[in-house]
């Protein structure tokens, strides 16, 4: 579990790297290439583990992929005023899945 946590934590940073710090082409593709990589990850997770929960971590790490580049979305045509919003939403996702990946 140690490793999904990681993972998901190395695809925020490079995703806020990316979005909230520099813009480039590259830089976008290095994020969608860990959101693959974080889905992969998050979908072996999902499938190990019992019904119920492999769904919510399912859907949560899919909330979570969607967030962040509903951020990158928003921050790409200059709409900074709802954006709180969101930063508030994903963070509230990952302490969700966090927890969840930790007392399974």
């Amino acid at each position: 579990m140690i490793l999904t946590i990681l993972m998901m934590l190395l695809y925020l940073v490079v995703s806020a790297a990316t979005i909230l710090f520099e813009r480039s082409r590259i830089l976008d593709i290095l994020r969608l290439i860990a959101g693959i990589a974080f889905m992969l990850i998050m979908t072996a997770t999902a499938l190990n583990t019992p019904n119920p929960d492999g769904t919510l971590i399912f859907a949560l790490a899919a909330c979570l992929l969607i967030s962040v580049e509903i951020t990158g979305f928003k921050e790409a045509k200059g709409d900074r005023a709802r954006l709180f919003m969101v930063h508030a939403f994903t963070l509230m996702i990952s302490a969700v899945l966090i927890i969840m990946l930790l007392t399974q």
